[in-house]
């Protein structure tokens, strides 16, 4: 007893020693940063000198915002076009303030000063961005209780409520129990848009991207409330929940970016969109925790059952804690049906507008899929090459938002520039994107250049790694990525199994606002393969 308890010593001590050796080695660091960022903020370049469009005293800079008068008003509801002017106007970094109800916010155009924000990010980033959703969440107590999810709290209590949810979210395996119900959507889907078709010219409705909404909200509404919301039947009524919850989601995010974005006076009373936004949302959560509550009844009565590692997310977020579960699937609720729609719907366009790269994606689909009735299974999504580089493709030339934001937690130096805390900075990744020194030939859709091996167009390794970033960087990059990746892997995977997607209209429209919408019909002709 008496060795063992001396080799327990000895194994102890060395462990305590490399643990003391490796944080003294971080402390050394994490003192080197800290001189590195003092002696920068003693050079930098005042706050004030960041180029930008200049304030005027009292009325601001909203003047320049104003709705076809002012000078980035005439492209109102479209930020990708206000914030290029910005770029070319003011360079890579461009301060934007003196905007009513907004905080001060710097823009960033170039890969370098991106990577530096979120270099200086800490450890526990600030978002201070969705300001009108967290203003309604405080004010709902009995459905928050404090815990106000992923999207708007900050520091230890974003800290806690992200370590409760990654390793049931951001891990490989946690899309493994999902895959065939997703699949099996999507099965229901393709009949569906059979049926949709225009028999003389095999077409599907203008109005096809509500068709995607559905299948977005079933798919979603299968991971976050465990359960078949109905969205996929023929002729769903239009006062039908499904329907409804589409509708909300769509009057949410039109109400964040005029509460949020636009100039507005919410925050000194209860304007008429502010009243707008939380009838909205007490409707869309009345209708979601009402099958929350059906998914713990179900739960109560399995609780014997300790196998879960085929559980739903929810079980599992349920049988951890109850209150984050609710928050986390009315999170995936909010931020899971417009946006994987929408890049559905630009994903199906650019396929279709590149007959080509149609038949290559088409190959590697039935060479994994012999049958049309094949299963798709998680080993059949891990073998995907082509497809995965559709999507990343598709994500580039559509991404779901401009860039993502940081609020500075301390004063840092970009750009050769002081920011002071508690400023904005946001990270244009969209418009980064596009540029043809990160991606040669970039309004054109090459999926080989996400494809390694591939030598006949330049590598995207090539590029910047901070100029593409769709799902954002860090400890608050995009919880939901794997399922929304699952979700359009098994969709485009089924879709071109069994038709050959064309398209004959004009270019794709969108509007650039809170996120990107597809704003032209989606009248895709397809043909049975």
């Amino acid at each position: 007893m008496l060795a063992k308890f001396l080799i327990a010593e000895i194994i102890d001590s060395r462990l305590l020693s490399k643990y003391c050796a490796k944080s003294m080695a971080n402390y050394s660091t994490e003192q080197s940063e800290m001189r590195n960022i003092n002696n920068e903020l003693q050079n930098a370049r005042p706050f004030k000198d960041i180029p930008g469009p200049r304030a005027l005293p009292l009325i601001g800079n909203w003047f320049r915002f104003i709705p076809y008068i002012g000078e980035y008003g005439t492209y109102i509801g479209n930020l990708t076009t206000q914030f290029r002017m910005l770029r070319d106007q003011y360079g890579d970094i461009v301060k934007l303030d003196g905007l009513i109800g907004r905080r001060t916010t710097i823009l960033l155009f170039s890969s370098e000063l991106c990577e530096k924000m979120y270099r200086v990010e800490g450890v526990w980033p600030i978002r201070i961005s969705l300001e009108s959703m967290h203003h309604y969440r405080e004010s709902r107590r009995n459905i928050y209780d404090g815990q106000y999810g992923l999207g708007t709290s900050q520091g230890k209590a974003w800290y806690d409520f992200r370590s409760k949810i990654n390793p049931h979210m951001m891990q490989p395996r946690a899309i493994t129990p999902h895959v065939a119900q997703i699949s099996q959507m999507a099965d229901e889907f393709v009949e569906k848009m059979r049926t949709l078709r225009d028999p003389e010219t095999l077409e599907v409705p203008g109005d096809f991207k509500n068709e995607l909404y559905k299948w977005a909200l079933e798919s979603m509404g299968s991971i976050a409330l465990d359960c078949r919301l109905g969205c996929l039947k023929s002729n769903l009524a239009a006062d039908s929940e499904p329907q409804i919850m589409i509708n909300c989601v769509h009057k949410m995010f039109d109400l964040m970016y005029r509460l949020d974005v636009l100039p507005s006076l919410w925050r000194l009373y209860n304007t008429r969109n502010l009243k707008k936004f939380f009838h909205v949302l007490d409707t869309l959560n009345g209708i979601a925790i009402k099958h929350i509550e059906e998914a713990e009844l179900k739960l109560d009565e399995t609780t014997l059952n300790n196998d879960t590692h085929n559980c739903s997310i929810l079980q599992k977020l349920l049988r951890l804690d109850k209150q984050v579960a609710r928050v986390m699937a009315l999170d995936m609720l909010t931020a899971g049906i417009d946006t994987t729609g929408n890049v559905a719907g630009s994903m199906l366009y650019y396929i279709a507008n590149n007959p080509e790269k149609q038949e290559k994606l088409r190959e590697e689909v039935i060479s994994l899929l012999p049958n049309k009735t094949s299963s798709i299974t998680d080993d059949v999504l891990k073998q995907l090459k082509y497809v995965k580089a559709c999507i990343k493709e598709s994500l580039r030339l559509f991404p779901v938002s401009i860039g993502n934001l940081r609020t500075m937690a301390t004063d840092v130096c970009i750009g050769g520039y002081k920011i002071p805390a508690g400023i904005n900075v946001l990270a244009c990744h969209s418009l980064m994107a596009m540029e043809p020194t990160q991606f040669p030939l970039p309004q054109e859709y090459i999926p080989e250049r996400w494809m390694r091996g591939d030598t006949e167009f330049p590598s995207a390794r090539e590029a910047h790694p901070f100029a593409y970033m769709p799902f954002g960087f860090g400890p608050r990059t995009c919880a939901g990525r794997r399922f929304a990746e699952m979700e359009l892997e098994t969709l485009l995977l089924t879709v071109i199994r069994n038709f050959r997607i064309e398209w004959h209209h004009g270019p794709l429209k969108y509007e650039s606002r809170y996120i990107n919408t597809l704003a032209s019909p989606m009248r895709f002709k397809l043909i049975d393969l």
